[in-house]
């Protein structure tokens, strides 16, 4: 079957489905809508083979004939090996050592030729100034990449071939589904200037933008000498020269406002934020500090009693049958929701029902100082829930706390950072600097209310060259264009010349001289705050950039060292193992995985050394291969291995992203996984991790390979025991019980597998 009466029938198909499941809301509409309107653009222009997907350009090549093994393209923008083109076989990709491509003629030829109607298609990433055809609103448009936010600029320049003659209906997306209020931009079409205003705070790290004109507006091309030559339509089809244009990039945004319960270093009581602009800081009435997410509206408004009054985006955009539901959780200082910090070792999460959906997940991200995540743990958004500090068992230091809700197709929004510090010896008073703790020969100190520090060490982490003059016992500091000067047992300290009395004056301890830390952090510039609760200084010299993107959130670089999590679950699985067997994960890798794999993770070494040995162990990573899922994998398999590094570095490597509908390819999966277990000697185990039904064969035609009854088949005749962590109820439930009660396995429920819970 052609790929386009392929997508036809899968259109009509939503519309006829679509009316039977009216009952399941939003979310349902927003999977429906997204599919039907990505096709609906691929159709609406039969005269090209692009649509854009996510970063990637999708080009759909001819149906296979049985014979041919060379396919010629022509591709709208220019492309390279460094576009890293991926290829494509009914959804499944294509290793790149079976075929070549040949950039100069435009051809991709094939070790082998792929069957008769396959369908074929390859990927490639979009760079800066690509250009694509596309509906928005039933509107043609041409879009184009500007590039990647730097953090300052808001004014960005339209490079492209088309002379326009209107700056109506334009359209300014961050992301693939944020779109810039048209009050927030302004476009010329003479000069091609793009302006965001500074007002508008929809801009995080590494924001992708996009901009969008309608083919109306075009009444010609540029030639090579910047002239105008004739009106085209978006295909070229009149053949004047095109002027090359300029390429344009950018940066990382800034981003992260701290905030948690602090005092001055100087016995200031109460609460402040940390460095930076700490947010909402509001006294409860326990005189704690409730540090709030965010700053102005964040979709609640807090009374004097610490209660809250709902005052909720609404979730729903007013888009016909033919448009995006998009995800429209408000990001940054209007996420709607809260981490409350106290003062007894302890904090609240809550978030609001904007964020309260059933394809959503919401999540608590904890990174540490270096950005990367330590904690990810998912968040009840119908409750607000109260936490301990020490149940997170966080070694002492720094750390960025912040809230994140994501759905299946990418979307995510997230609150500003707030930076905590963590004492674990609350006698002793630690350093953070740049959220970094300082290490010292001699701990720090506090004389009569300031806290004092080694001198040297300090304006090493500050960035000053420091001078000592043994005979006058007097240190001098340079940084920049400030000097300060401070003497041993002398109250009065100088900077740049001018006197400054000190709280404590600067004195030798065990051989050691020891400065006043607020005084130095202050008149180099920086913030300097004071945690009573956590017997912490905090300095910041510059606000922090703490990017809460999909791609900045690795976890911590594992060190090598043995995991201290056990898991409840696993235990209770590897008791069931007396001998050695051969154990594949089979794992959903799609967005509201996080924690999950997070808590496999943290506690996969301990189980693999509590089966017998011998035993080998692989994992099977999947998403939904209904979906084009251009910046991840759908379905991926790491090698059977017996060293336990080796598989903690193969879950390392996986990500929770991406996603199609509610319902996974599970039963693919597993599939894979019964072939790759098909030759083994020793006791074959399948681990199988989900929070998501699996799209099945027998009751979802079209949508999956197999049907539960054939995976059932498979299992029991390649004597396959499967143990299941998964839900407890609903679809999903109803699915899986079965897999596992043939195979005599058992179900765990995967509300359990929090890594919470570990060690508990």
């Amino acid at each position: 079957m052609k790929y386009r009466k392929l997508m036809i029938l899968f259109i009509l198909s939503i519309f006829l489905v679509g009316n039977l499941e009216l009952y399941t809301g939003i979310a349902k509409a927003e999977e429906a809508t997204l599919v039907t309107k990505k096709m609906k653009d691929y159709l609406k222009f039969p005269d090209t083979h692009e649509m854009m997907e996510g970063d990637y350009m999708i080009y759909v090549l001819p149906d296979g004939d049985g014979q041919s093994r060379v396919f010629k393209f022509e591709t709208k923008n220019k492309i390279t090996p460094d576009n890293q083109l991926r290829l494509y076989i009914n959804r499944v990709e294509i290793d790149p050592t079976t075929y070549k491509v040949d950039y100069g003629t435009n051809t991709i030829t094939l070790s082998e030729a792929p069957g008769l109607g396959a369908e074929i298609y390859f990927t490639y990433l979009i760079f800066p100034n690509f250009e694509w055809k596309t509906s928005l609103s039933n509107v043609e448009h041409i879009g184009i990449f500007l590039g990647k936010w730097d953090g300052s600029t808001r004014v960005f320049h339209l490079a492209t071939n088309y002379v326009l003659n209107s700056s109506k209906n334009v359209v300014l997306n961050i992301g693939s589904f944020t779109e810039v209020p048209a009050s927030s931009f302004t476009f010329n079409q003479e000069t091609g200037i793009i302006t965001i205003s500074k007002k508008y705070d929809g801009l995080v790290p590494g924001s992708k933008i996009y901009f969008y004109f309608p083919v109306t507006s075009i009444v010609g091309t540029q030639t090579s000498s910047g002239e105008t030559g004739n009106a085209v339509t978006p295909d070229g089809e009149t053949g004047d020269n095109q002027a090359s244009t300029d390429q344009t990039g950018g940066a990382n945004a800034s981003a992260g406002k701290t905030g948690g319960p602090q005092e001055s270093v100087d016995k200031t009581e109460g609460t402040q934020g940390s460095a930076g602009d700490a947010g909402d800081t509001e006294a409860s009435d326990d005189k704690t500090g409730n540090t709030g997410a965010s700053t102005g509206n964040q979709g609640d408004n807090q009374t004097s009693s610490g209660e809250t009054t709902e005052n909720t985006p609404s979730t729903e955009t007013g888009s016909s049958d033919n448009e995006v539901v998009e995800f429209n959780v408000p990001t940054g200082e209007k996420y709607p929701g809260r981490i409350t910090i106290k003062s007894n070792f302890t904090f609240t999460v809550s978030i609001k029902a904007a964020a309260f959906q059933p394809t959503y997940t919401s999540y608590l991200i904890i990174k540490n100082a270096k950005g990367n995540v330590v904690k990810r743990i998912r968040i009840n958004t119908s409750t607000s829930t109260t936490y301990s500090m020490n149940q997170l068992g966080l070694p002492s230091g720094g750390y960025y706390f912040y809230l994140k809700t994501i759905n299946q197709y990418g979307g995510l929004a997230a609150s500003i950072p707030q930076f905590v510090p963590i004492n674990n010896e609350s006698s002793l008073i630690q350093v953070l600097i740049e959220g970094q703790r300082q290490a010292y020969v001699q701990p720090p100190v506090k004389v009569k209310g300031s806290v004092l520090v080694p001198f040297r060490a300090l304006f090493e982490a500050l960035g000053a060259k420091v001078k000592w003059d043994g005979a006058t016992k007097t240190i001098t500091a340079t940084k920049g264009g400030t000097t300060l000067k401070l003497t041993i047992g002398s109250k009065i300290a100088y900077v740049n010349g001018k006197a400054i009395k000190l709280s404590a004056a600067p004195q030798l301890i065990n051989g050691v001289t020891m400065v006043p830390i607020r005084f130095i952090g202050e008149a180099f510039g920086g913030i300097v705050e004071w945690s009573s609760a956590y017997s912490s200084v905090i300095i910041f010299q510059s606000e922090p950039v703490i990017p809460t993107t999909a791609e900045s959130e690795k976890a911590e670089e594992d060190t090598g060292t043995e995991s201290s999590g056990t898991s409840p679950i696993f235990e209770k699985i590897s008791q069931g193992i007396n001998g050695s067997a051969d154990i594949v994960f089979v794992m959903d890798v799609t967005g509201s995985m996080g924690e999950t794999i997070d808590y496999i993770k943290d506690t996969v070494k301990s189980f693999v050394d509590s089966v017998p040995s011998g035993s080998n162990f692989a994992i099977v990573a999947y998403r939904d291969m209904n979906y084009v899922d251009i910046s991840n994998k759908n379905l991926e398999f790491f090698e059977f291995t017996n060293n336990k590094n080796a598989l903690k570095a193969n879950l390392n490597k996986l990500t929770a992203a991406g996603g199609g509908d509610e319902a996974e390819s599970g039963l693919d999966a597993i599939h894979m996984a019964v072939t790759k277990l098909s030759g083994s000697k020793n006791a074959k185990r399948i681990i199988f991790i989900t929070d998501a039904p699996v799209h099945d064969k027998g009751t979802a035609q079209g949508k999956a390979d197999y049907s539960i009854q054939q995976i059932i088949d498979e299992l029991k005749k390649n004597n396959v025991t499967l143990d299941a962590i998964a839900p407890t109820s609903g679809t999903a439930q109803k699915q899986i019980v079965q897999l596992v009660d043939t195979t005599k396995g058992k179900l765990y429920d995967i509300n359990d597998a929090s890594v919470l819970k570990i060690n508990k």
